[in-house]
This record gives structure tokens, sequence and C-alpha cells, in this order.
């Protein structure tokens, strides 16, 4: 009896996207680098300087850190850009982890919420431009502790 097989279902030796090692990819490109640990994917080589799930930074800053062994780390604006793609983001500062969510009360824009998972406490922002420059941990702009912040990733 022959197998049904499709070339959606074949896997190939193709070069990562960040660190060009040989990996195994999808039709669609898409795989994952045991090497560099990027997320490889269609729409990221496609898109090469916009976040792009299921990475936190774009295609052409992974390259560009990979080259200074540097972490794939988002910075403030790309965990904000992120966060529009996956909508729950999180990230710890001083042993605290804090939730943003996006919230959809209505047809407006969505607001911004960031949960403190120690107080419990809420805070929303009416967009983007709101979250970026008037978020605050423990009474600092959160914009200009962003570099001291951790585990930034999206929920799960």
């Amino acid at each position: 009896m022959m197998e049904n097989k499709s070339i959606y279902d074949e896997i190939f030796d193709k070069p990562c996207s960040v660190c060009g090692k040989i990996i195994k990819k999808d039709i669609y490109n898409q795989g994952s680098c045991p090497y560099c640990k990027w997320k490889n994917n269609f729409l990221a080589d496609e898109n090469p300087d916009r976040v792009i799930y299921p990475n936190l930074i774009s295609l052409n800053k992974a390259k560009k850190l990979y080259s200074e062994s540097k972490p794939f780390e988002p910075n403030f604006e790309e965990f904000i850009e992120a966060l529009h793609g996956y909508s729950e983001m999180q990230f710890e500062y001083n042993g605290v982890y804090y939730a943003v969510e996006l919230v959809f009360n209505d047809k407006s824009k969505p607001q911004i919420s960031l949960y403190n998972s120690q107080t419990k406490e809420t805070t929303l922002f009416k967009d983007g431009e709101d979250f970026k420059n008037d978020a605050k941990i423990e009474g600092k702009l959160l914009k200009n502790i962003w570099d001291e912040t951790t585990d930034r990733y999206w929920l799960q």
C-alpha cells in the first residue's frame, strides 16, 4: 500500500535566514534553528524589518545581533510592535511579572492594559503612544528602565 504524501509534509535542508547554517525547513520556509535559535518563516523573510510571529525582533535585527554575538532581545519599541501581533505579552522587573495586553472594548483602537502580578493592579492606557510615554513601574517610566527588564515574551 502506498502512502499518500504531499509536498506540504516534506522537510528540506535549507540555510537559516539568520546564521546561514543548514537546518530543516518545511515548504513555507518554517523551521527553528538549533544553532542561533531563530524561528524561520517566509513572512519574516519577506518583511525583514518587521516583527513577525513567532519572533520578537525583526529578521534584520536578528542578523545584526547574531553577527555581534548578542541575544535576540526586543527593545521597548519592538516589544510594543510584537504586542500588536500577539495581543498578550509579559516581562519581569525586580522579581515581579507584568502582563501587557491589548483590550478591545469597542470598535475604536485597542487600549493597552498593564497588570502587576504581585499587587494585582491593572493600569489602562488609551493607546500605544500613551503606553510608551506614561507606563510606569515602581514610579519609573517603563521606557527608561526597559533594559533592566527580563523574560520578555508573549504570554503562554
